[in-house]
């Protein structure tokens, strides 16, 4: 099983006027990426942005196991203050896991399956949320009882098989509707409708039935909702080995912010408009992986700012090449180019879906018990009459437990403002070939891109020429492992 070290990328958020104090604290912390000691206590809600902006190093929860996704979210409740799914400061944090679908970490797909993983739990995250604050329930319970008690309960009407079958077919079908269920026979029973004789019908069963008892509970429960997430970041996520049925498997965990700033960012990107938000200055160099092994810590999308202190995006989609030794070098090469392009739609996917997210979700939940007793008596039908019969009793003890969950997250947004900032690929320790596309957005590329169009529409030649020099220096279209934001 291959182990993977905690990812952890925190989310700086603008200070208000009060929180500035706050922050200048937090830059005299040990410098992002250093091993954070946990908090002894429940940090105080006016601390949370400092915290914030302390924990934006990939090992700031550190390299110990977590034993469960429960304690990992104990820890981080503790950590800043402030419980899942409740509002403080303007500020709700969400959190949602889910297991990777194969059980073994040397599936060619296992990359693949990861990405999957964390949309699983981003999803669920989301629609736990808003089923919980804008949905609408609808519960139904049915009870049902029946007792017969009668002295003849167990006794049937004749059958009347053999005038049915001298009747012919009609009246046999008319009987069997009514009162009988054919079980058995070696004849189609639409032979006699047909004027085949009703004697040569040589062997059938039915079956007579009738309810003794029941007493039978159905409770179902309809949830659905709708609503759009814009602005939900991750703040940590995290993949550890899970047991369960004593068996092990890999988890994908996320815990996400919504907030004012947040939302306002994303309401900025849509606009296409500069925003109010600021936050510390960040090199690109200090907030991506140093390697390429350290890529493979990494999934889903990043908040944080870029070295002008302005707002920014980092999204990292990533996914994987099932090798076939088969394959020639030029059929492997593109195959991992392909993987790539996979990976980069879903880093885009991420960042659009930031700024404008819809989430439609229905629930279904179908609980209840079934306690019957039946009685039946089977009749033997040989040649058109009626033979032995058999009579016997039958006990119904059922549970119901059902659950059906069915959404859909819509996000619709223009890519103007993205780059590439890296492509990567790295085997992990079981040969697994990872691949993964990093999509920033940041002002320097909406800019850019203003600027691009503006040319192209023959406008502004001050502004022309400045498009030209951020063009020239572009990094994105190289292969080095670290570009800065001012290459864009």
């Amino acid at each position: 099983m291959c182990k993977f070290t905690p990812i952890v990328l925190a989310l700086s958020l603008l200070a208000a006027a009060p929180m500035h104090t706050a922050m200048a604290q937090a830059q005299a912390q040990p410098a992002a990426g250093t091993q954070a000691v946990p908090a002894p206590a429940p940090v105080p809600a006016q601390a949370s942005e400092a915290l914030l902006d302390k924990a934006t190093g990939a090992n700031a929860m550190g390299d110990e196991p977590v034993q469960s996704y429960a304690d990992w979210i104990s820890e981080f409740e503790t950590q800043f203050g402030q419980t899942m799914g409740e509002a403080q400061d303007g500020r709700v944090f969400y959190a949602g896991w889910a297991p990777i679908s194969s059980d073994s970490a040397a599936d060619p797909h296992y990359g693949t399956q990861l990405a999957l993983a964390y949309e699983r739990a981003m999803f669920d995250m989301q629609a736990d949320y808003i089923l919980a604050n804008y949905g609408r329930l609808k519960a139904k319970t049915i009870l049902t009882h029946f007792e017969d008690q009668s002295s003849n309960k167990d006794a049937f009407d004749p059958v009347e098989v053999d005038e049915a079958v001298k009747a012919g077919g009609g009246r046999l079908e008319a009987l069997l509707d009514k009162s009988l269920t054919l079980l058995d026979k070696k004849l189609d029973n639409e032979l006699v409708k047909e004027g085949v004789p009703p004697a040569d019908i040589q062997k059938m069963s039915v079956e007579q039935k009738k309810n003794l008892y029941k007493d039978n509970l159905n409770k179902s429960v309809l949830k659905s909702a709708y609503q759009n997430m814009q602005g939900l970041v991750p703040v940590q996520t995290r993949i550890f080995p899970q047991t369960a049925n004593g068996k092990k498997t890999m988890v994908v965990a996320v815990v996400a912010v919504q907030s004012e700033k947040t939302r306002q960012f994303a309401q900025d990107i849509v606009r296409k408009r500069p925003s109010l938000v600021k936050g510390d200055p960040k090199l690109l160099k200090d907030i991506l992986p140093a390697n390429e092994k350290g890529y493979l810590n990494e999934i889903g999308l990043r908040f944080t700012y870029d070295e002008a202190g302005r707002p920014m995006l980092l999204s990292y989609g990533r996914t994987s090449v099932p090798m076939d030794p088969s394959w020639s070098a030029s059929r492997a090469i593109r195959a991992q180019q392909t993987a790539q392009r996979i990976a980069q739609s879903l880093a885009e996917a991420n960042i659009v879906a930031f700024t404008n997210n819809n989430i439609q979700i229905s629930e279904n939940t179908d609980v209840g018990d079934t306690n019957e007793e039946w009685a039946s008596k089977i009749t033997e039908i040989d040649a058109g009459r009626a033979g032995e019969s058999q009579q016997i009793k039958e006990q119904i003890a059922d549970t119901i437990q059902k659950f059906s969950r069915a959404g859909t997250a819509t996000a619709n947004g223009e890519l103007r403002g993205t780059t590439i900032v890296k492509r990567w690929s790295a085997q992990d320790a079981n040969g697994v070939e990872h691949v993964g596309t990093v999509v920033g957005w940041t002002y320097g590329q909406l800019d850019n891109a203003n600027a691009i169009d503006a040319q192209a529409r023959g406008k502004a030649n001050g502004l022309q020429q400045g498009a030209a020099k951020a063009s020239a220096g572009d990094q994105a279209r190289t292969s080095k492992p670290i570009n800065s934001k001012n290459d864009f």
